[in-house]
């Protein structure tokens, strides 16, 4: 997955438990980072599905991901102490992303990506516009597109 990630110029800044946090166009800019983003996601979705495949033929139970993309500004950098530091995004668009990446779940789909994602696309992906969605801790609904191709 991080593979995938990298290939589309993303960073990859950390795994907790089973997820991966990424970043696309920070630290270096990238004015077609929201088609990245969701081009190493499509790729993800591809490398998943032959590992699953995998995993069928040898009587092994497949793996489900999920995806959400939210685009918006962040706050970037190092944190922590001089023995242990990390590099970190904060901001609102870091808990949207995450929001976004648990709807999969309830909208039973594995890439979710945000209306401010897909009007930054440079070009036309298939995809299929959701109703609102209500996200925890938010008070207007937000607009999510299902990643068909």
């Amino acid at each position: 997955m991080q593979g995938a990630i990298r290939k589309h110029r993303g960073l990859v800044l950390q795994y907790v438990g089973d997820e991966i946090e990424a970043v696309f166009n920070v630290p270096i800019e990238d004015s077609n980072h929201a088609e990245n983003a969701l081009r190493a996601a499509i790729e993800m979705r591809k490398s998943l599905g032959k590992l699953n495949r995998e995993r069928v033929r040898q009587g092994k139970i497949p793996f489900r991901h999920g995806i959400g993309i939210y685009t918006g500004s962040v706050l970037a950098g190092n944190t922590g102490s001089e023995d242990r530091l990390s590099y970190a995004l904060i901001g609102n668009t870091v808990n949207l992303a995450s929001r976004i990446q648990g709807l999969t779940k309830d909208l039973q789909w594995d890439i979710l990506v945000s209306q401010e994602t897909v009007q930054k696309l440079s070009r036309t992906f298939s995809l299929h516009e959701e109703s609102p969605q209500s996200i925890k801790g938010y008070s207007m609904p937000v607009t999510v597109y299902k990643v068909l191709e």
